[in-house]
């Protein structure tokens, strides 16, 4: 009964959200290939399905390489391809579109340290990393088409047991780079929308904030030196702030600028073979 009580106790502000608080699943695969002692190179193809299972979300494509030039250190590049899925969404044009569209690309450059205390391994993982966003029609004074980012990943991991490897993990994610402005005059009325609005002006991509905060528990269960599998549960919080303004970047609508903030449940799991 206190269990019980106590994950309702956890669970109780999210209600207050309402429609904010959706759920998600991932499902991928990874192979990783040791080239020579301390440095791999990996694949991997990542599933990701829509808010609520409402269909596909996305698909994404990696490939990247690892060194480790110290026992407790680990650097990293790589790649990824982000295919986004639409089912039924109203584009500019008016028409509904379902299918994959607009890749979004992503280049990214890591560094890992790890120190270990008795059975628990403790690692500090930093990611920089930069995505390119190739839809032509896309707004540049409400999204950054070239956006940069800069996560932060602590995991806590024991490693007492042969077969099953537990871990917690702690991550916050900071935008470099999101649009800003100015406002200026006084509120307006758009014709027949009746909309408010100021005039507006783009300063440029100066917004930096933290923006992500995720909680995440799993653990590995290994079923040989080439075979293990993953399942976790990701807690993920988004606190983006959204600047609604016209394909002109002159007018700033008061209604739907601001912070935004949901908060997603994800069960996800992963396969990996090592060789």
């Amino acid at each position: 009964m206190k269990k019980l009580i106590f994950a309702l106790a956890l669970f109780a502000p999210l209600a207050a959200w309402g429609q904010d608080f959706n759920f998600g699943a991932r499902a991928s695969a990874e192979v990783d290939y040791k080239i020579v002692k301390g440095l791999h190179i990996s694949a991997g193809e990542e599933l990701r399905m829509a808010d609520n299972f409402a269909g596909l979300g996305s698909l994404r494509t990696s490939v990247g390489l690892s060194y480790k030039p110290l026992k407790f250190l680990k650097v990293g590049v790589g790649y990824i391809l982000i295919n986004p899925y639409k089912i039924n969404k109203e584009l500019e044009t008016d028409v509904y579109y379902s299918g994959f569209w607009a890749p979004k690309h992503r280049v990214y450059g890591d560094v890992a340290g790890s120190v270990k205390f008795g059975a628990f391994q403790f690692t500090l993982k930093e990611r920089l990393q930069l995505t390119h966003n190739s839809y032509a029609g896309l707004n540049t004074y409400q999204s950054t088409r070239n956006v940069l980012g800069l996560k932060s990943k602590l995991t806590v991991k024991y490693k007492g047991l042969r077969t099953f490897q537990p871990y917690l993990a702690f991550e916050i994610r900071a935008a470099l780079n999101d649009p800003w402005g100015t406002t200026s005059g006084g509120a307006q009325l758009t014709g027949q929308s009746k909309r408010t609005y100021y005039t507006y002006t783009h300063t440029g991509y100066t917004h930096a904030y933290i923006n992500r905060y995720r909680v995440e528990l799993g653990g590995d269960i290994i079923f040989s030196r080439q075979h293990s599998l993953q399942p976790y549960l990701l807690l993920d919080y988004l606190n983006d702030y959204v600047i609604d303004t016209n394909a002109d970047g002159n007018r700033i609508f008061t209604d739907n600028t601001g912070w935004e903030n949901s908060f997603c449940g994800i069960f996800g799991i992963q396969y990996s073979f090592s060789f």
